[in-house]
Formats: C-alpha cells, sequence, structure tokens
C-alpha cells in the first residue's frame, strides 16, 4: 500500500486541498468575490454544524443514503447478470447494443417528467432516476469486462469437464473481477451524482431537497453546505469500497493463476 501510494503522494494532496479551501476563504472576505454568491469556507462550516445540531441535516442525509442505496443496488441486481450473459452470448450482445447506445446519452434530469407520470410522487421516481442514471453505464461495462475475458481460457475449462456455469465462476469472475469492483466504485459516484435530480421529483426531505429549497431562498451557505455533505458522503462509501477492492485483489492475483486448475482439482 506504501509503495503504491506512497505517503508523499498523500501529503501532496491534502497540500491541494488545504490550499483551495484557503483560496476559498480568502478570495470572499478580501472582496475578490461576492461573499452572498460565495460565502467564505468557515461559514459553510459554521452552517453545516448548526444543521447538523439541529438534526435536519441527519435526516436530509439518511433519506439520500436510503435513495442512493436502493437505486445502486438495484441497478447492479440488474446490470451484473444481464451484462454477464450478453457478454458471454456473441449472439444476444449486438440485439441489445442499439438499444443501450440509444439510451446512455440521456441525462437524468430528462427521465423526470416520465418518471413522476409512471410513479407518481415520492421515493419510487426518485429511486428510479439514480437507477436509470447508473445502470446503463454498468451494464457497458460489465459487458466490456466479460468481453475482454480470452475465449481460450473458458474453452479449456469446459474442455477439462466444467459445466458453463462453474467456467463462469472459476474463470470468467476472477478475470473480471479488477474491473468490476473499479466498475462498482464508478456506479456508486454516479448514484450519488444523480441525487439532486432525483429529489427534484417532489419529496420532502433529502439532501438534493435541501438544495434546492436554499436556492430558492437565496440561501448560498445552505447549498454549498449541502453539496459538501453529498461529497462527504461520496468519499466514504467510495473509500469503503475501495477498502472492498483491496481485500478482493490482495488474493485475486493468486485465484486468476490458479482459477483454472481449481476447475480440474474440483472436478
Amino acid at each position: 500500500m506504501r509503495e503504491r501510494w506512497g505517503w508523499t503522494g498523500g501529503w501532496r494532496g491534502l497540500l491541494v486541498l488545504a490550499g483551495l479551501l484557503l483560496l476559498w476563504e480568502a478570495l470572499p472576505r478580501l472582496g475578490w468575490l461576492d461573499p452572498v454568491l460565495l460565502p467564505p469556507f468557515s461559514r459553510v462550516v459554521v452552517r453545516l454544524g448548526r444543521l447538523l445540531f439541529e438534526g435536519s441535516l441527519l435526516t436530509h442525509a439518511v433519506a439520500s443514503v436510503g435513495r442512493v442505496l436502493l437505486g445502486y443496488l438495484l441497478a447492479l441486481a440488474l446490470a451484473l447478470p444481464l451484462g454477464f450473459y450478453l457478454g458471454l452470448n456473441e449472439r444476444a450482445e449486438p440485439f441489445s447494443r442499439l438499444t443501450v447506445q440509444l439510451l446512455r446519452p440521456l441525462a437524468p434530469p430528462a427521465w423526470i417528467p416520465l418518471a413522476v407520470l409512471w410513479f407518481g410522487i415520492g421515493n419510487v421516481p426518485a429511486v428510479f432516476i439514480i437507477f436509470i442514471g447508473t445502470v446503463l453505464t454498468m451494464l457497458l461495462g460489465t459487458i466490456g469486462a466479460v468481453q475482454g475475458v480470452e475465449r481460450r481460457l473458458v474453452q479449456a475449462a469446459l474442455t477439462l469437464g466444467a459445466s458453463r456455469l462453474r467456467a463462469v465462476w472459476s474463470v470468467v469472475l476472477p478475470a473480471t473481477l479488477p474491473e468490476l469492483l473499479t466498475l462498482l466504485r464508478m456506479g456508486m459516484g454516479l448514484a450519488w451524482m444523480c441525487l439532486v435530480a432525483a429529489e427534484m421529483v417532489a419529496v420532502s426531505q433529502g439532501l438534493g431537497y435541501l438544495i434546492l429549497q436554499a436556492r430558492n431562498t437565496f440561501s448560498t451557505d445552505v447549498v454549498l453546505a449541502g453539496m459538501l455533505s453529498i461529497g462527504l458522503l461520496g468519499l466514504a462509501f467510495d473509500a469503503a469500497l475501495r477498502q472492498l477492492q483491496r481485500s478482493l485483489l490482495h488474493w485475486q492475483g493468486g485465484r486468476k493463476v490458479h482459477g483454472l486448475l481449481g476447475v480440474v482439482s474440483s472436478e
């Protein structure tokens, strides 16, 4: 870990962040930026602390986390198995490619009218928008990862007597695991990016709702406090997925080398 990332690189990143925050603090106070449009960083932190103390921020955060996780997990539940099926089935994948590429450029806000018409108002359309904004990218990524596996490895496993399911489990899955874990992190980032658009759909709680309400009252410090909260939550979830990635890939190297041998020895 230390060799890969390096303590020096970590400190440099912190120094860059500290410099940006110092600049954010200084420019409004020096009058170079309008403090109404961009309050100093310290004022945003104070507002964030007040919202936390009042309990309203925690309520909004819990609502947003629930929507993000549900939309993200639904996207995973569809994208991973369907991506494996289409990636392994050379005949089926071309039929789905045009549909996926047609829908992918549509940004999540474009789905808001349909989400309201289909599901009404509340949590369901919000979760749908997070789902639709995440699933297509994860589906394409899964298909690409599976198609990148060398076919001769799968054929060798089948020749040695493994069933198709066992070949997928012992050969394809280990070979695609590094890309899939990166895709999980990317999907989580996309889910958080869709949050504000999702919470435009007549919900009464959530960080996106908080930001939109603060915009209507021109409370820029609350807007920035909500944005900062989303960023910190997204960072926390990414850190958890990154730790999962490191734990799994700690043994993944050996599994990739011996995955095919495991098929033989277990038969």
